[in-house]
């Protein structure tokens, strides 16, 4: 008998492509299916569509002047999966987490290593336990 587990998919969402080819590349390596998306409109739709499917958000929190946040999309995914678990990501709004940030996330503080990512996404899998049977 072959072990044929479904990753655990989790959308990655950062305006930077070079940030979001890093995350997707460490969430694959670590054994992730991963999803992309370059602003938090798509990220946003995205979970609109297929939110039973994300275990997991990573998301950057500034994403350009007038769009969404990182913190509005986290609120957003929440509204559709209570214990989706949301990682942050961000260089200047780290200040910011313990007002705008939702409950059991982390936040990682650019520039980071890949691994940390990785390390971010098993923690709170890991703390959420198993995904109830769909």
């Amino acid at each position: 008998m072959t072990d044929q587990r479904v990753p655990i998919l989790v959308l990655a969402v950062d305006d930077e492509q070079l940030i979001l080819t890093i995350v997707e590349e460490a969430l694959q390596e670590g054994g992730y299916a991963v999803e992309t998306a370059n602003s938090p409109e798509t990220a946003m739709a995205m979970l609109d569509q297929r939110h039973s499917e994300y275990r997991a958000v990573i998301t950057d929190v500034n994403m350009g002047a007038g769009k969404p946040t990182g913190w509005d999309l986290a609120r957003h995914a929440r509204e559709l999966n209570p214990d989706i678990p949301i990682v942050y990501m961000t260089g200047d709004a780290g200040g910011e987490w313990t007002v705008n940030g939702v409950p059991n996330s982390l936040l990682i503080v650019k520039p980071f290593a890949p691994a940390q990512v990785v390390t971010a996404v098993s923690h709170l899998l890991n703390a959420a336990g198993p995904a109830a049977p769909a």
